[in-house]
């Protein structure tokens, strides 16, 4: 022989380099840590295949599955009409006065998997469900009561007819509580 490199040696250097690349590739898309407060929603070509919780998960290898983690645990904060701010929510009384109103959503996600296929933005849809459910429970309230004794219990109503609109959508939140922050005739 010629005792030198040949051009059979380099065509198995490359392919045991192709085949290394593939075995990486494999493993680092295939292979997720999911944290303890969060649950991955697993597509497959796009379309939503599984929900797993905490802990390793093994998926097909990326773009076949991908993974994306939702936080299921944290409590989300929307302020809606902020006091400083000059987005004003004029909202209508029983006895037909105007209130400045701002208040605060708290909201956690459900089920990812609703809450990532099912609405286009959740954010927004979350902060014009509260706006509609504030003006609809204030409504039922005179301006004495909208800006004192009334709050809790228009708070307690908000909640009520967010969750159930919110359910209607299949948006996959809870709504944990409505604050109102601030209730003054304008």
């Amino acid at each position: 022989g010629d005792g030198g490199f040949s051009f059979g040696d380099s065509a198995k250097v490359w392919k045991w380099a192709i085949v290394a690349l593939v075995v990486v590739w494999f493993i680092f898309s295939s292979f997720h840590v999911v944290p303890p407060a969060k649950e991955g929603v697993v597509t497959r070509l796009g379309s939503y295949s599984r929900t797993v919780g905490p802990g390793v998960k093994l998926t097909w290898p990326s773009p076949i599955e991908n993974i994306r983690m939702e936080d299921v645990r944290a409590i989300r904060t929307m302020a809606v009409g902020s006091p400083n701010a000059t987005d004003e929510n004029f909202v209508l009384t029983r006895d037909q006065s105007i209130i400045d109103l701002a208040y605060e959503v708290r909201w956690s996600v459900r089920d990812p998997e609703l809450f990532i296929f099912q609405l286009k933005s959740p954010e927004e849809t979350i902060r014009e469900v509260a706006e509609s459910s504030m003006r609809a429970t204030v409504a039922n309230f005179d301006l004495v009561q909208a800006i004192g004794p009334g709050r809790v219990e228009i708070e307690r109503q908000v909640q009520q007819r967010m969750q159930a609109l919110l359910d209607e959508y299949r948006a996959g939140v809870t709504i944990q509580g409505i604050a109102i922050r601030q209730a003054d005739p304008p």
